[in-house]
């Protein structure tokens, strides 16, 4: 999936302002559903964020690729991701892969470029959920839109499409899986960037939970990238998440190591609570 999940620190300001512009209304509450993110990782949540939810995601990631007589070291900030649940089958979503920052050091000699990354909208549709049918089975179509500089984007409109499926299993185990279909473009052409990701995650506390994955790409269906990563998720809040990850490449493709750290978000719905007619409150309170 390749920079899939680069995001930034600023953008958590902007997000908290978002999260909080708006003071909660009295006799109001808040959807007590639990907090569910695509961070950390590089494979995405299956979950959806609910209807009326607003969600926002955000970090930093650091990398460092040795390329032969090469060395090439990557930050990359203010990657933000946007969901919003619509019902509860279908969320929006747009999220932007920030600005990156690379530093290549040849033969002694180093340069710096720097450029914006593109911009991609897609939605999550719900088909499978566990407890009625054994599984939770989503799809994800999304489009890329090329607002990026040359060296960081494609420099071209591209679309995906990612299965994502999950199961929990006994002893607050639970494992998932991605499979994205991926048609994008580079200097060669249009091409295929398919890629398998499969991971397994223990919650240690309701709050926090330890995960770790493997990934494959594959171009012209033969394995190319083999990637490993693990990290921690913490929810210090019902409407707030931290996370760390670190991970490795091979096969010399992509970023030989990276790690990641983030933050999420959320203003869940909000549930007026009506008054009672005087009548029913006597009902309900039991007054003569």
């Amino acid at each position: 999936m390749g920079r899939s999940f680069q995001p930034a620190a600023w953008p958590a300001v902007v997000s908290l302002a978002i999260v909080s512009a708006t003071p909660p209304l009295q006799a109001e509450q808040a959807n007590p559903s639990a907090l569910t993110s695509n961070r950390p990782g590089i494979a995405e949540s299956e979950a959806l964020v609910g209807p009326g939810t607003l969600q926002v995601e955000a970090g930093v990631q650091a990398s460092e690729s040795p390329l032969g007589a090469e060395e090439q070291q990557e930050i990359t900030w203010g990657e933000l991701a946007v969901r919003a649940g619509v019902t509860p089958r279908v969320e929006v979503f747009a999220g932007w892969d920030g600005l990156s920052l690379d530093r290549i050091q040849t033969n002694g000699e180093s340069h710096i470029e720097a450029g914006g990354n593109d911009l991609r909208i897609g939605v999550k549709l719900a088909l499978l959920d566990e407890d009625r049918h054994g599984l939770t089975l989503t799809l994800s179509p999304t489009w890329s839109f090329p607002i990026g500089d040359e060296r960081f984007g494609s420099g071209s409109e591209d679309w995906s499409l990612r299965v994502m499926w999950a199961r929990t299993l006994p002893h607050d185990w639970s494992v998932s899986g991605n499979v994205l279909f991926n048609r994008t473009t580079d200097d060669l052409g249009r091409y295929w960037d398919n890629g398998v990701m499969l991971g397994v995650a223990r919650a240690l506390t309701p709050g926090f939970s330890l995960f770790g994955e493997g990934v494959m790409v594959l171009l012209a269906d033969k394995p190319d990238v083999w990637t490993v990563d693990a990290g921690w998720a913490w929810v210090t809040s019902p409407n707030v998440q931290w996370d760390v990850s670190a991970g490795h490449s091979f096969h010399h493709r992509g970023d030989p190591w990276f790690v990641s750290g983030g933050l999420t978000l959320r203003r869940p719905r909000r549930t007026r609570v009506r008054p009672l007619a005087a009548g029913a409150r006597c009902r309900a309170s039991g007054c003569g």
